[in-house]
C-alpha cells in the first residue's frame, strides 16, 4: 500500500472512530408546524438540523456501539412564528431504555415543556457549546440531552447520571443569568427546567436516584428470569417513592416518575400474587390517588 492509500485508510478509520464515539443518541426529532401557514421547507430544515445536532455531537466520554445508542424522542409543536426567525413552541421529551434479556423498552422519561421558544435562522448550522450560553435553542437542546443522559445512566449504575445532571444545572445557571427566555428561573414556575434540575441535584431528594437504579436494574431487568423477585424490588422502590413524597408533598420528581411509569406499573402488577396486588394498590392510593381507577384495573 503506497503512502497516499495509507493516509486515506488512516483518515477513514479516524472518521469511523469519531462517529462511533459521537453517536451516543438515537433521537427522533419531529417538528409539527401544522398551525403555521408558512414555508414548509423551513421546518423540514429545522427538523434535520436539530436531529443532526443531537445525534452527531459528542456528549460523553464513553464509546457506544450502534446497538447501544440511547433511544429518545423530541416532539416539537410550533404554534406561532412572530417573526421570520422566532418560533413559539411546546416540546415533549421521551427516553426509552431496553430491559435486560427482552425486546421490551421501558419509558424512562416523559415530560413536556410549554416554554420551548427560540430563534432559528433557516439553513444555518447550530454551534455546539455546553459551557457558554449562545442562544436559547442550543441551550434547550443541551439541557434535554443531558437530562436524557442523566436518567439513562442513573438507571444502569447507582448515581450514574450525576455528571450529566450537573452539566444540565450549569446550562440552567447560564441561561437564567444571561437570557430573558422563560423556563430557566425559579420565580417563573414551580414546574419548569429550573425546578427539574434543582430537584435532581438536591441532596434532600437523593433517594430518587436510588429508585431509578433499583426499579430498573433490580426490578425490570429481573422480570424475565425471576418475575417475583423483580416485582418485589419494584414494590420496594414504590415504598421509597411513597416515603419521599410524604416528606415532600407535591414533589416534582414524583410526578415525573409516575408520568413515565403509571401504565407500566399496571402491566407489572396485573400478573402479581394477590397480596402484592393489594400492597401495590395501597401504595398507589397514597402516591397517585387521582389515577387510582387505572391501578385498580389490575384486580379485573
Amino acid at each position: 500500500m503506497n503512502n497516499y492509500m495509507k493516509t486515506i485508510a488512516l483518515l477513514a478509520c479516524m472518521c469511523m472512530g469519531l462517529l462511533a464515539h459521537a453517536q451516543e443518541l438515537l433521537c427522533n426529532v419531529s417538528i409539527n408546524a401544522s398551525q403555521i401557514q408558512s414555508d414548509k421547507q423551513v421546518f423540514d430544515d429545522m427538523q434535520k438540523t436539530l436531529s443532526e445536532y443531537i445525534n452527531f455531537n459528542t456528549w460523553t466520554d464513553d464509546v457506544y456501539e450502534t446497538q447501544e445508542r440511547i433511544r429518545a424522542n423530541i416532539q416539537i409543536v410550533v404554534s406561532q412564528r412572530p417573526t421570520a426567525d422566532r418560533f413559539v413552541a411546546t416540546a415533549t421529551i421521551q427516553l426509552y431504555r431496553p430491559v435486560y434479556n427482552t425486546t421490551y423498552e421501558t419509558l424512562l422519561l416523559n415530560i413536556s415543556d410549554d416554554k420551548f421558544t427560540f430563534n432559528y435562522v433557516p439553513f444555518q448550522q447550530l454551534q455546539f457549546s455546553d459551557n457558554v450560553y449562545t442562544d436559547n435553542l442550543t441551550a434547550l437542546l443541551n439541557f434535554y440531552v443531558y437530562l436524557i443522559l442523566g436518567f439513562d445512566y442513573d438507571s444502569f449504575a447507582p448515581n450514574g447520571g450525576n455528571v450529566y445532571f450537573r452539566k444540565a444545572q450549569e446550562i440552567v445557571n447560564l441561561a437564567g443569568s444571561q437570557s430573558n427566555e422563560q423556563g430557566w428561573r425559579s420565580s417563573e414556575s414551580q414546574r419548569n427546567r429550573y425546578w427539574i434540575i434543582e430537584n435532581l441535584t438536591n441532596s434532600r431528594y437523593r433517594r430518587f436516584h436510588d429508585v431509578l437504579y433499583k426499579y430498573h436494574r433490580e426490578g425490570l431487568d429481573m422480570m424475565e428470569s425471576d418475575p417475583a423477585k423483580g416485582r418485589k424490588a419494584i414494590l420496594e422502590t414504590l415504598r421509597e417513592m411513597q416515603n419521599l413524597n410524604r416528606q415532600n408533598p407535591l414533589l416534582l420528581l414524583t410526578r415525573m416518575f409516575l408520568d413515565a411509569k403509571d401504565k407500566e406499573l399496571v402491566k407489572v402488577f396485573a400478573e402479581a400474587f394477590p397480596n402484592d396486588k393489594q400492597e401495590f394498590l395501597r401504595i398507589m392510593q397514597d402516591l397517585d390517588p387521582s389515577n387510582l381507577n387505572q391501578y385498580n384495573s389490575i384486580m379485573k
